[in-house]
């Protein structure tokens, strides 16, 4: 069983689309308010969610590579996650190939128009999607790793941080640091 607890400031995820995704040909799942919590057979496709999540907002996963996030027998795939934070509605939507080309780009939706904020991953060019959603959100893959989503065998993770590590994560996660 996991746990997916969102951060504060991600108020809601308001749904997520796999298509060709890991296990999943067409999924799109709409959620509420509430706490949610996947349970289910192994192989049933929970952990492609929290990846498909991860993937979308910060462009990271647990897969060994980008190439096994395709569903076997397509040519490619794509998450695409609905959130709020800070008041606003965002969209963060990542694709790829079977030849690894990506495509990514974060917009912020605003009364139904899509106003696209970045796009791609050209580090050399100072332009990052992730940057961006991580600006936006106040917190990166590893502390929302730590901080709100729960795997088997990852709680020591959250027992174990010490000191200053496990301050800047508490500040993070309530929302000090801002």
């Amino acid at each position: 069983m996991k746990i997916l607890n969102i951060v504060r400031r991600i108020k809601l995820i308001k749904s997520i689309e796999l298509v060709d995704f890991i296990s999943h040909s067409d999924t799109k799942l709409e959620f509420d308010d509430s706490a949610t919590v996947f349970v289910g057979q192994n192989g049933a496709g929970k952990s492609s969610i929290i990846d498909a999540i991860t993937y979308a907002l910060f462009g990271e996963h647990t897969r060994k590579n980008n190439k096994s996030l395709i569903r076997r027998g397509a040519n490619q795939g794509f998450t695409k996650i609905e959130f709020s934070a800070n008041g606003k509605n965002y969209e963060a939507l990542r694709k790829i190939n079977s030849k690894g080309e990506l495509i990514a780009q974060f917009s912020e939706n605003v009364d139904g128009r899509i106003i696209t904020i970045a796009e791609g991953e050209r580090k050399q060019f100072q332009e990052s999607m992730t940057k961006e959603v991580e600006k936006t959100l106040g917190i990166n893959f590893e502390k929302l790793k730590i901080a709100s989503i729960v795997q088997q065998g990852e709680l020591n993770s959250i027992i174990m941080a010490k000191g200053k590590e496990f301050k800047e994560l508490l500040n993070s996660i309530i929302g000090i640091d801002r």
